[in-house]
């Protein structure tokens, strides 16, 4: 992109779109939380209920109760911070603007949602992750809840616990990611690693698994990475993390997956804790910095080898036996490591080039 272009689609000055306080923030997230208590209930209704036939439900009233709220104070921060003869565009918060978009989109897709359930009816399963309208819904809570973190990012000076809502923000947009991609959630349900074979009311007995499980798993495991670990990759590029943040955002999002499943492998959430204690030793030894990249891509690296590790072997003790030999799962843990090591290679290397651009800045 040459000097003109990058003039035309840059962001106003910093000074135009006035920052967000803390307390702003906190709000904004409380409402981000009930926007996304809806969207994992209604997760579980359809999940675990049959015959849903109707657009008008709790759980929907949850949801769009939770838009409603993130949507009027979003327009209450850019109502106050208007002057009079100026742009309302220049009256959102700094970071806010994707979130700003994200409530048309999710008014637009919410609209939309009703008149495909009108037409087609109330999807199950997969089909419900694939509705056009249940994407754009994704999409706009997504940008809602990232405006802390996008917000944060426009100040990188900011320290701990200013930099808390950024942290928060991060995590509950990566569970917008898990959700809309729960059928790839490994955390979600443990038959993705395991084939079963027996006779009708027999003990199914663990058996080996076919070349097209295995690569339905795979690529279970390579969603899942992405889905749980970019999160943590974006803000340790910006900030040094405390150990026990990259651990409870691989944690927390996987207890929310299971949960919303009714718990029906409920003993993966020792495992997931297991995991994600491993993450934050990882983290605490490591001791990554935005500064120190070679420390980077290695606790970024290793922490989806450790955490899915102690998913493998929490199946393990739970069935006594894996599926997968010692070059699958291993491969698979090999497969998520390198996957995070490219992704940390590429971002540095993308941010290392735009800082040597003439005129470019770091926020």
């Amino acid at each position: 992109m040459d000097a003109s272009a990058a003039h035309v689609f840059a962001l106003p000055p910093a000074s135009v779109h006035r920052p967000t306080t803390a307390v702003e923030d906190v709000i904004t997230l409380a409402a981000g939380v009930w926007l996304l208590t809806g969207t994992y209930v209604d997760g579980w209704a359809h999940n675990n209920l049959r015959d849903l036939e109707t657009f008008f439900t709790p759980w929907h009233a949850i949801l769009y109760s939770g838009f409603a709220a993130c949507a009027l104070w979003i327009a209450a921060l850019t109502w106050r911070r208007h002057a009079p003869g100026t742009r309302w565009t220049e009256a959102i918060p700094a970071g806010y603007g994707a979130a700003a978009a994200g409530v048309i989109l999710f008014l637009v897709s919410g609209a939309a949602d009703f008149a495909w359930h009108s037409v087609f009816g109330i999807e199950q399963g997969l089909k419900a992750l694939f509705s056009p309208s249940h994407l754009g819904l994704a999409t706009g809570g997504f940008l809602i809840l990232a405006a802390p973190f996008s917000a944060a990012w426009h100040s990188p000076e900011r320290t701990w616990p200013r930099l808390i809502p950024a942290v928060v923000s991060a995590m509950l947009s990566g569970m917008v990611a898990a959700f809309i991609l729960q059928e790839f959630a490994v955390f979600a349900r443990h038959g993705l690693i395991q084939t079963y074979a027996g006779a009708a009311g027999t003990q199914p007995a663990v058996t080996l698994p076919t070349s097209s499980s295995v690569m339905v798993s795979l690529a279970s495991f390579l969603v899942s990475t992405a889905v749980l670990f970019v999160p943590v990759l974006l803000l340790s590029l910006r900030w040094r993390l405390h150990p026990a943040v990259p651990a409870a955002m691989a944690l927390l999002p996987s207890i929310a997956l299971q949960t919303m499943v009714a718990l029906r492998d409920a003993w993966l959430v020792p495992a997931a804790l297991a995991g994600a204690v491993l993450v934050g030793v990882l983290w605490a030894v490591v001791r990554p910095t935005p500064d120190r990249h070679a420390r980077l891509m290695t606790a970024i690296g290793l922490s989806p080898v450790v955490f899915w590790a102690a998913y493998f072997a929490g199946v393990a003790l739970h069935d006594r036996a894996l599926s997968f030999s010692p070059e699958i799962w291993g491969g698979t843990l090999a497969w998520t490591g390198l996957e995070m090591l490219a992704l940390a290679a590429l971002t540095l290397k993308v941010r290392a080039t735009a800082g040597s651009v003439p005129g470019s800045s770091d926020s």
